[in-house]
């Protein structure tokens, strides 16, 4: 059983990549600084004993995610909470990419409309802009950097999840721009799937089954 060190700022993609580490028989070492009680204790019981928050850390601040693709912001990540923890990490990076929008909203895909812009506020600023639009081709992306504690990046992958926009919302499941996203692989609305169908066609979790090869190739 490995562990891992997963940066990343948002309850949902942990609770996603904790759920395919869970199947795969990953131990997994979680830190965020945005957790609700309720997702703590999902997470929790899905890698019982293995769980820490920045909360734990705090002396640790949150690098800015200055890089102009998923994958620089990844490593980007790793690379400073690897270092600073003296730890193998695992960072994630990733968002929406819409064919009409000339890839938007990419790597501002959490911030779309605005810092501290909600998942509903960001869904209605892109349904807004794509009123008019008669493509409605996107696809989740996502970058995953590994990095040894001395902050060296040893290893990346990626993954996508190819769908087409919806013309609003669909379902209640997921997060972020889930309900918007209808898969061409499961043939519905990610908003409608369950966790576990989400997990063997998303691109976090195609991302996430190449680097686990790669890690257990290094260890």
């Amino acid at each position: 059983m490995e562990t891992l060190v997963i940066a990343t700022s948002n309850p949902g993609k942990l609770e996603e990549i904790a759920g395919y580490c869970r199947e795969q028989q990953i131990d997994v070492v979680i830190f965020d600084d945005e957790l609700s009680p309720s997702q703590t204790r999902n997470i929790e019981k899905a890698v019982p004993d293995t769980l820490k928050c920045l909360a734990d850390y705090p002396q640790m601040v949150a690098p800015n995610e200055t890089g102009r693709t998923f994958a620089a912001n990844a490593k980007l990540k790793a690379g400073y909470y690897a270092k600073n923890l003296h730890e193998y990490c695992l960072a994630d990076d990733s968002g929406l990419e819409v064919k009409a929008l000339d890839g938007a909203p990419g790597v501002h895909s959490a911030r779309f409309a605005g810092e501290e812009a909600t998942d509903a506020e960001n869904n209605a600023l892109l349904l807004q802009q794509m009123k008019f639009q008669v493509s409605r081709v996107c696809r989740f992306r996502c970058a995953l950097a590994l990095s040894d504690p001395e902050g060296r990046i040893i290893a990346e992958s990626d993954g996508t999840c190819e769908g087409m926009l919806l013309h609003e919302p669909m379902g209640e499941n997921g997060f972020g721009y889930d309900p918007l996203f209808w898969s061409t692989e499961l043939h519905k609305g990610l908003g409608e799937a369950t966790a576990e169908e989400k997990n063997k066609i998303s691109h976090r979790g195609k991302a996430v089954k190449k680097l686990v090869a790669n890690w257990k190739k290094i260890r």
